[in-house]
């Protein structure tokens, strides 16, 4: 584990950074960390000497594995020649990314070409693509690491603590169905975002993006539409299937998607709630969909019961598309 990594600035002490590391391996016995850098009083650690020194202790075939983010700079680490012929180096690419060819061939690097993620530690720093093991971001939470004091500072602690637990909630039914954990995270995280915005504010806003659905929703709806824009402006989420999911997660909508209809179900029965949800959650784990189907059942059957008014176009639609109309 590299004290001071080159070209990085840390936004985590190393004690972090190594906490997170050991989570991240906890599953995979074979695996052992270095601490030969971590625990040196030099101020810069060169790759090759480390690398050198394994070898005066053991002299096995080593193999380095590299990202291509690392590939394309092989040529401006320290002592690279004496290096490349210590180690063999193995890149695993990843999409969208494009390699130095004339590194590939002067230091021998192999490829792995089908890279089971494109997750990177600066797209998890970035909230970008968090496919890493909860573990991992429960420990980025408790510690208010990377993007989180962002989002703690635009929430009350209440909704904060419900937003972590409707993406943990999510990525765990996302998990269990086989699908993409990184984006029911990200998408349940912020999906309260735009939730403590100014009503005012919100109705402005919401006016302006969508005149036509503005006066004919509840103003504590606002916010789903408010939200999607924060999070697609202020923490630059391109990808369509959070920002939808974003969108609709309070009324529901036709055709909601995958992950749409995860963030909807997170939201009303993540464990935090003054209810018992265990059975629903056991319901979406199993099944998101059917799962999804029972939610909007019950939560149909909640604001009956409260005389809400849930008549909304979005929520009809919802019904409608989903239930057959009959509820």
């Amino acid at each position: 584990m590299a004290k001071y990594p080159r070209w990085k600035k840390p936004l985590a002490s190393d004690e972090q950074r190594l906490e997170m590391l050991k989570l991240g391996i906890k599953d995979y016995p074979n695996f052992s960390i270095c601490l030969d850098e971590i625990n040196s009083t030099k101020e810069v650690n060169y790759t090759y000497e480390t690398v050198r020194d394994f070898k005066k202790q053991d002299d096995e075939e080593l193999y380095f594995l590299i990202g291509t983010d690392q590939e394309q700079k092989l040529d401006k680490w320290y002592e690279i020649e004496k290096l490349s012929s210590l180690v063999h180096f193995i890149c695993v690419t990843r999409p969208g990314e494009e390699l130095n060819k004339e590194n590939l061939e002067k230091y021998h690097v192999e490829l792995i070409d089908s890279p089971v993620s494109d997750m990177s530690s600066t797209g998890l720093r970035e909230l970008k693509n968090v496919d890493v093991p909860l573990d991992i971001l429960d420990y980025i939470v408790k510690h208010e690491l990377y993007y989180i004091p962002d989002i703690k500072n635009r929430l009350s602690e209440h909704r904060f603590k419900h937003s972590c637990s409707v993406a943990r909630t999510a990525y765990i039914i996302a998990l269990k169905n086989g699908l993409d954990v990184s984006k029911a995270y990200i998408a349940g995280l912020l999906h309260d975002i735009g939730k403590e915005v100014d009503i005012k504010i919100q109705y402005e806003e919401v006016k302006k993006t969508h005149p036509n659905i503005v006066d004919l929703i509840e103003p504590q709806l606002y916010h789903q539409f408010v939200g999607e824009r924060i999070a697609r402006d202020e923490f630059h989420i391109d990808d369509l299937d959070i920002l939808l999911a974003i969108r609709y997660h309070a009324t529901g909508n036709a055709n909601m998607g995958t992950y749409g209809e995860i963030i909807y179900a997170s939201d009303k029965i993540e464990p935090t709630r003054k209810y018992d949800s265990s059975e629903l959650i056991k319901a979406c784990e199993d099944n998101y969909h059917l799962g999804f189907i029972k939610v909007l059942e019950e939560n149909i059957k909640f604001l009956k019961s409260k005389k809400a008014d849930y008549t909304n176009p979005l929520t009809l639609a919802c019904v409608n598309y989903y239930l057959g109309g009959n509820k």
